[in-house]
């Protein structure tokens, strides 16, 4: 009985996007961005460099601006260009989160076929915006997920946030020991309210690179239930003195990025050696992974990985496909790229899936899946 509790414990059943119904092609962010920030022409030399290499075709934003036929502009009134105070942006972040939360929750559960009566655990992350009472809330009372379910919200701690829910899965599974235990992760970013339009380095890669999106997972050990994958193991590391190389803070008209141009080199020089060292804790070599679900911070983060790991083209291609259809949607980028590795049917039973994704500080998140 014991080895078969554990057998289908930490079981992915499956995941569900939504995406916001703004489109924008890199070429016409470069325009629209040139507009607000090529105050010299070699401000717009970057952009358009920015734009060429950063491996994104199309992104998904909230913001309708680069509409061709748009009439009420976020970042624009009367005619004149402006940037909304960090309230306006929050107004705007609910209701959006709201809409693409609940959109992808009832999709993933009407396919899987559960009942939001049958939902435990609801775990909620974000690191682009917040309100009271949360996004938890607002999904309890619209679907009628049980109002004694347990709740956990991971907030502001990036583009890793949804691998670190993953440790949260594991405790609501441990949890329940014998019962059955059904948890929802959802992520929603909504980057494009950010916009931030101060000539620097960071402020261009990261409005030519971040966009926006919401990815819903649902985590089940209930012997009816039809997994996609198991979730067998999580880790985390911390990289000593590496503060200064990814973070944010909120200012007065909305979150402010730091992005370091060393991150590609760091990655490859530190957090790659890291990584191997966490698989053979595991007993696991590099070379056992067949599928691997790296974190679409950019095309030289992805570039560093695949070099660094020495992965083949065909394996990048979950990745990489993410980041050109949809650019870096932070945390909820992770869940995309799982999707498209679920959906390509191409995982087989006791094949290895490494999901690996960064966030500030600069920490490495993984997690380690198996086919079932």
């Amino acid at each position: 009985m014991f080895t078969e509790r554990i057998k289908r414990e930490f079981m992915l059943i499956d995941i569900e996007t939504a995406s916001p119904p703004y489109k924008v092609y890199q070429n016409k962010a470069a325009e629209e961005l040139k507009k607000r920030m090529a105050i010299r022409p070699a401000i717009g030399r970057l952009i358009d460099t920015t734009s060429l290499h950063s491996g994104i075709e199309m992104r998904s934003i909230v913001i309708p601006d680069a509409e061709y036929d748009c009439q009420e502009k976020f970042y624009s009134k009367d005619g004149n260009y402006y940037s909304p105070d960090t309230q306006y942006r929050m107004i705007e972040y609910e209701k959006w989160s709201k809409l693409l939360a609940k959109e992808a929750v009832t999709k993933l559960l009407a396919n899987n076929k559960f009942d939001p009566s049958s939902i435990q655990r609801l775990i909620t992350i974000s690191c682009t915006g917040f309100f009271a009472p949360g996004l938890d809330y607002y999904l309890i009372e619209e679907l009628k997920i049980p109002p004694a379910v347990k709740r956990t919200n991971i907030g502001f701690m990036g583009c890793a946030a949804s691998i670190i829910g993953f440790n949260s899965v594991f405790e609501a599974m441990n949890s329940a020991k014998d019962e059955d235990m059904n948890t929802i992760l959802i992520s929603v970013e909504l980057c494009s309210i950010h916009l931030q339009t101060e000539p620097t380095r960071d402020n261009i890669l990261a409005n030519m690179i971040f966009a926006d999106g919401c990815a819903a997972a649902l985590f089940s050990n209930s012997k009816e239930a039809k997994p996609k994958l198991n979730l067998i193991k999580t880790d985390s590391y911390l990289f000593k003195d590496s503060a200064g190389y990814m973070g944010w803070k909120i200012g007065n008209f909305g979150f402010e990025m730091i992005l370091s141009s060393e991150l590609p080199k760091i990655i490859l020089n530190r957090a790659v050696p890291e990584l191997i060292c966490i698989l053979k804790s595991h007993g696991i070599l590099k070379e056992e992974i067949k599928h691997w679900a790296l974190h679409p911070g950019g095309r030289a983060i992805l570039d560093s990985l695949q070099s660094g790991l020495g992965l083949s083209d065909e394996q990048m291609i979950p990745s990489r496909s993410v980041l050109r259809n949809y650019g870096n949607m932070s945390s909820a980028s992770i869940l995309f790229v799982l999707k498209e590795i679920i959906n390509s049917g191409f995982v087989k039973k006791d094949d290895y899936c490494c999901a690996v994704a960064f966030g500030p500080g600069l920490t490495m998140e993984t997690a380690l899946f198996k086919g079932v």
